[in-house]
Protein backbone atom coordinates (compact mmCIF):
# COMPACT_ATOMS: atom_id res chain seq x y z
CA UNK A 1 0.00 0.00 0.00
CA UNK A 2 2.77 2.46 0.91
CA UNK A 3 4.58 1.59 -2.31
CA UNK A 4 1.46 2.34 -4.38
CA UNK A 5 0.99 5.63 -2.55
CA UNK A 6 4.62 6.60 -3.11
CA UNK A 7 4.32 5.77 -6.82
CA UNK A 8 1.13 7.83 -7.10
CA UNK A 9 2.79 10.79 -5.40
CA UNK A 10 5.78 10.41 -7.69
CA UNK A 11 3.59 10.40 -10.80
CA UNK A 12 1.47 13.34 -9.62
CA UNK A 13 4.41 15.54 -8.64
CA UNK A 14 6.72 17.00 -11.22
CA UNK A 15 9.53 16.91 -8.68
CA UNK A 16 10.04 16.27 -4.97
CA UNK A 17 9.57 19.93 -4.07
CA UNK A 18 6.01 19.80 -5.44
CA UNK A 19 5.22 16.78 -3.27
CA UNK A 20 6.79 18.55 -0.29
CA UNK A 21 4.64 21.59 -1.01
CA UNK A 22 1.49 19.45 -1.17
CA UNK A 23 2.32 17.87 2.19
CA UNK A 24 3.08 21.26 3.71
CA UNK A 25 -0.27 22.58 2.52
CA UNK A 26 -2.05 19.59 4.06
CA UNK A 27 -0.29 20.37 7.35
CA UNK A 28 -1.24 24.07 7.20
CA UNK A 29 -4.90 23.25 6.57
CA UNK A 30 -4.96 20.61 9.31
CA UNK A 31 -3.31 22.86 11.86
CA UNK A 32 -5.40 25.91 10.96
CA UNK A 33 -8.55 23.93 11.75
CA UNK A 34 -7.56 23.97 15.41
CA UNK A 35 -8.38 27.67 15.64
CA UNK A 36 -12.01 27.24 14.67
CA UNK A 37 -13.17 25.76 17.97
CA UNK A 38 -14.84 28.98 19.09
CA UNK A 39 -16.36 29.87 15.73
CA UNK A 40 -20.08 30.61 15.84
CA UNK A 41 -20.57 29.22 12.34
CA UNK A 42 -19.36 26.04 10.65
CA UNK A 43 -16.62 26.02 7.97
CA UNK A 44 -19.05 25.43 5.09
CA UNK A 45 -21.05 28.46 6.19
CA UNK A 46 -17.85 30.53 6.34
CA UNK A 47 -17.12 29.60 2.72
CA UNK A 48 -20.63 30.53 1.60
CA UNK A 49 -20.79 33.76 3.59
CA UNK A 50 -17.34 34.93 2.47
CA UNK A 51 -18.26 34.23 -1.16
CA UNK A 52 -21.56 36.10 -0.84
CA UNK A 53 -19.72 39.02 0.79
CA UNK A 54 -17.14 39.12 -2.00
CA UNK A 55 -19.78 38.96 -4.79
CA UNK A 56 -22.45 41.03 -3.09
CA UNK A 57 -25.18 41.11 -3.97
CA UNK A 58 -24.87 37.65 -5.44
CA UNK A 59 -27.08 35.34 -7.40
CA UNK A 60 -27.17 31.84 -5.89
CA UNK A 61 -25.86 30.46 -9.19
CA UNK A 62 -22.83 32.78 -8.97
CA UNK A 63 -22.11 31.56 -5.44
CA UNK A 64 -22.36 27.95 -6.63
CA UNK A 65 -20.02 28.68 -9.52
CA UNK A 66 -17.44 30.36 -7.30
CA UNK A 67 -17.50 27.46 -4.84
CA UNK A 68 -17.58 24.78 -7.57
CA UNK A 69 -20.67 23.27 -5.96
CA UNK A 70 -24.02 22.17 -7.30
CA UNK A 71 -26.68 24.88 -7.15
CA UNK A 72 -28.97 22.63 -5.07
CA UNK A 73 -26.23 22.25 -2.43
CA UNK A 74 -25.63 26.00 -2.29
CA UNK A 75 -29.38 26.67 -2.17
CA UNK A 76 -29.70 24.48 0.94
CA UNK A 77 -26.82 26.39 2.58
CA UNK A 78 -28.36 29.73 1.63
CA UNK A 79 -31.77 28.74 3.00
CA UNK A 80 -30.25 27.60 6.29
CA UNK A 81 -28.13 30.76 6.57
CA UNK A 82 -31.18 32.88 5.82
CA UNK A 83 -33.21 31.00 8.46
CA UNK A 84 -30.39 31.64 10.95
CA UNK A 85 -30.47 35.36 10.15
CA UNK A 86 -27.08 35.50 8.43
CA UNK A 87 -28.39 36.28 4.93
CA UNK A 88 -31.14 38.26 3.32
CA UNK A 89 -32.66 37.73 -0.11
CA UNK A 90 -33.77 40.46 -2.43
CA UNK A 91 -35.44 40.37 -5.81
CA UNK A 92 -33.03 40.45 -8.73
CA UNK A 93 -33.88 43.68 -10.59
CA UNK A 94 -32.69 42.24 -13.90
CA UNK A 95 -34.65 38.98 -13.56
CA UNK A 96 -37.75 38.92 -11.35
CA UNK A 97 -37.71 35.10 -11.37
CA UNK A 98 -34.39 35.14 -9.56
CA UNK A 99 -33.07 36.56 -6.32
CA UNK A 100 -29.86 37.97 -4.97
CA UNK A 101 -28.42 37.30 -1.56
CA UNK A 102 -26.31 39.41 0.71
CA UNK A 103 -25.13 39.24 4.28
CA UNK A 104 -27.32 40.61 7.03
CA UNK A 105 -25.65 42.64 9.75
CA UNK A 106 -25.61 39.48 11.91
CA UNK A 107 -24.09 37.45 9.10
CA UNK A 108 -21.39 40.05 8.54
CA UNK A 109 -20.65 40.12 12.28
CA UNK A 110 -20.43 36.30 12.40
CA UNK A 111 -18.15 36.15 9.36
CA UNK A 112 -15.85 38.89 10.60
CA UNK A 113 -15.66 37.25 14.04
CA UNK A 114 -14.42 34.05 12.38
CA UNK A 115 -11.94 36.00 10.28
CA UNK A 116 -10.71 37.87 13.37
CA UNK A 117 -10.25 34.54 15.17
CA UNK A 118 -8.24 33.15 12.25
CA UNK A 119 -6.22 36.37 11.94
CA UNK A 120 -5.35 36.25 15.66
CA UNK A 121 -4.16 32.66 15.29
CA UNK A 122 -2.04 33.57 12.27
CA UNK A 123 -0.68 36.65 14.00
CA UNK A 124 0.41 34.52 16.92
CA UNK A 125 1.98 31.90 14.65
CA UNK A 126 3.79 34.52 12.58
CA UNK A 127 4.82 36.78 15.46
CA UNK A 128 8.52 36.08 14.95
CA UNK A 129 8.36 36.69 11.19
CA UNK A 130 9.50 40.02 9.83
CA UNK A 131 6.97 42.12 7.88
CA UNK A 132 8.67 41.44 4.54
CA UNK A 133 8.42 37.65 5.02
CA UNK A 134 4.76 37.98 5.99
CA UNK A 135 4.03 40.03 2.87
CA UNK A 136 5.95 37.56 0.71
CA UNK A 137 3.88 34.69 2.13
CA UNK A 138 0.64 36.59 1.48
CA UNK A 139 1.70 37.34 -2.10
CA UNK A 140 2.72 33.75 -2.78
CA UNK A 141 -0.51 32.37 -1.31
CA UNK A 142 -2.61 34.76 -3.43
CA UNK A 143 -0.63 33.68 -6.50
CA UNK A 144 -1.10 30.01 -5.62
CA UNK A 145 -4.86 30.48 -5.14
CA UNK A 146 -5.12 32.27 -8.48
CA UNK A 147 -3.13 29.59 -10.28
CA UNK A 148 -5.04 26.74 -8.64
CA UNK A 149 -8.27 28.37 -9.77
CA UNK A 150 -6.95 28.68 -13.31
CA UNK A 151 -5.79 25.04 -13.32
CA UNK A 152 -9.26 23.70 -12.44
Amino acid sequence: MAQATNEAVGRAATDISTADLALALFDVVRLSRRSRGSDAIEPAAVAVLSTVERLRPARPSDVAGELHLDLSTVSRHLTRLEDEGHLQRTEDPSDRRSCRVELSDGGRDALFAVLANRAATLDSALSSWNPQDRETLATLLRNLARDLEAAQ
